[in-house]
């Protein structure tokens, strides 16, 4: 016995929506388990070239370093500057921005 006209099938209507909404969460769950482990597949192909390049990039530098033989005193001197000039250029933004926070915080 109905108390409200058309309650039952309002009723029916919610459940089937509830069933197929939660279809719906099981889909997204798989398919995105499914792109994860495609990520994991794509890392562990490609990974051996991270690992690759820590050894070419050494040997890379020693073998250019002895094709410019004479030139590698320079070099080395432009690297050693380089590196100098950027841990300076590094402590002077780290400065500027201390010196922003505070003046943000009178």
């Amino acid at each position: 016995m109905d108390t409200v006209p058309g309650l039952n099938q309002v009723q029916a209507r919610k459940r089937e929506l509830l069933l197929e909404s939660e279809l719906n969460r099981q889909v997204l769950r798989v398919e995105g388990s499914k792109l994860l482990f495609r990520a994991e597949q794509f890392k562990r192909g490609y990974g051996w070239a991270a690992s690759a390049w820590k050894w070419a990039g050494p040997l890379a530098g020693f073998l250019l370093a002895r094709k410019f033989k004479k030139t590698a005193g320079a070099f080395a001197k432009g690297s050693l500057l380089l590196a100098v000039l950027r841990a300076f250029w590094r402590a002077a933004e780290q400065a500027a921005g201390k010196r922003g926070e505070s003046e943000a915080k009178l």
